[in-house]
């Protein structure tokens, strides 16, 4: 249930493999990711991680 709300995304995300741990701890464990009512958080929190200087690099 939980991938049908939040993998259409507007945009698709690449993160890095320097910060795949961080995103496993989001999507796993925050409430944003695990309640259907909040999953447009979670897009947020994932497009907002994608986007952080530590995703970015390299």
């Amino acid at each position: 249930k939980k991938d049908k709300g939040v993998l259409p995304l507007r945009c698709p995300l690449y993160f890095s493999p320097k910060c795949r741990k961080q995103v496993y701890r989001v999507y796993h464990h925050t409430r944003e990711c695990t309640i259907p009512a909040y999953f447009k958080r979670c897009a947020r929190l994932l497009t907002r991680l994608a986007g952080s200087l530590q995703c970015t690099e390299g």
